[in-house]
């Protein structure tokens, strides 16, 4: 999920936030460099070492990036203030600025190797703006610019071409691992964003969680699955389950109630460790549980699924020798569907589950041999 489409008013205005700093610092950068490249072309002419005439070094060292840089500035600028562009358009804007004006500096300098990371800096922070189109693009470009940078330190340095390969082979290797690392960074970003959204989607009064349990509580589990069922469609489907303890009436009526919450907070704390932007897992009455999954593939959920049952059933108490499993059935959904189907269609699965022999997994489509 894209917290953008929140429309939550504190994430717009952190993001515009955001892309002003990078205004700033392109116009920092801008006039940096443009100090530094003088500078370093007067050492240059003094120690007679400029490695080429001297209105060639200042047109492609000098003027060239220093008016790349004032494009790119300029640019960024002018889609900050306009009102005809989205919040998305101007983080996309302000992220390929500022990774073109790190490139022209790891360019302009490819000699320094250390340089030709520079980008991937930019690739990391742009997470923040929680956009995949931002990441692919400036991982893509932040391959080419390394890639170039390692071709121009051939072509000055040609005697150092074996140096030069491994440099480049390296620190491609280490795009495509920061890239990677940034893509996650962005993943758990948006995440932790709809977790703390959920947290307060009740005014932060802790309604929307089962005080034994620790999973979501039943009117919040209803209100979430009818969202997610309801815009369940063939490339986005929706997987539903129930779960429900094993012979849990016998562990209440032979143990005591305070043990069965014993066991229902130890099923709690395996099946809250599943819950992310994708799964929604609540409390649906009892021992009874209602997990949904939105999108991903059938197999990844019974997967999922198997893990949870596996877990508990290893699951140790201080009261009893014997392991307290679980049973469950599985529906999925490519198409629109109410609550209250997809329940009865799981509980018919969860029947021939218990029938079967109990502490299993089944699917709707399962035969019963």
């Amino acid at each position: 999920m894209d917290t953008r489409q929140t429309g939550d008013p504190a994430v717009r205005n952190l993001e515009r936030r955001i892309r002003f700093e990078i205004e700033k610092l392109l116009l920092i950068t801008t006039i940096v460099c443009l100090g530094l490249e003088i500078a370093l072309a007067t050492y240059y002419y003094l120690i007679r070492d400029l490695g080429q005439p001297l209105n060639t070094y200042i047109e492609f060292r000098i003027l060239l990036p220093c008016g790349i840089n004032v494009i790119l500035y300029l640019f960024t600028r002018f889609s900050n203030r306009s009102e005809n562009s989205t919040d998305s358009t101007k983080n996309r804007i302000c992220s390929i600025a500022l990774l073109l004006i790190t490139g022209v500096i790891s360019l302009a300098h490819s000699y320094f190797i250390p340089l030709w990371m520079l980008p991937l800096f930019v690739v990391m922070f742009c997470s923040v703006f929680q956009d995949d189109f931002i990441q692919k693009v400036l991982a893509g470009f932040s391959f080419v610019i390394i890639l170039y940078s390692g071709i121009l330190h051939l072509y000055d340095y040609p005697t150092e071409r074996t140096f030069t390969i491994i440099c480049i082979v390296i620190a491609e290797v280490m795009a495509v691992a920061i890239s990677f690392t940034s893509f996650k960074m962005e993943t758990y970003i948006v995440r932790m964003f709809l977790i703390a959204a959920r947290g307060s989607a009740t005014g932060g009064n802790g309604a929307e969680t089962d005080s034994v349990t620790g999973v979501y509580s039943k009117s919040f589990l209803i209100s979430e699955a009818e969202k997610m069922l309801s815009e369940a469609k063939e490339l986005e489907p929706c997987g539903f389950a129930v779960l429900d303890i094993d012979d849990f009436r016998t562990v209440n009526d032979s143990m005591g109630h305070d043990k069965g919450d014993d066991v229902l907070r130890a099923l709690g704390s395996i099946l809250a460790a599943y819950i992310d932007d994708e799964t929604i897992i609540g409390r649906y009455g009892g021992e009874k549980f209602v997990v949904v999954f939105a999108d991903g593939i059938q197999e990844e959920h019974i997967e999922m699924l198997e893990q949870m049952r596996k877990e508990f059933a290893q699951k140790k108490y201080s009261f009893t020798e014997k392991s307290i499993t679980i049973s469950g059935g599985y529906v999925w959904y490519d198409t629109k569907t109410e609550f209250e189907k997809a329940v009865s269609e799981a509980e018919e699965a969860l029947a021939r589950a218990k029938k079967s022999g109990k502490n299993k997994i089944v699917s709707r489509d399962e035969s019963e041999d």
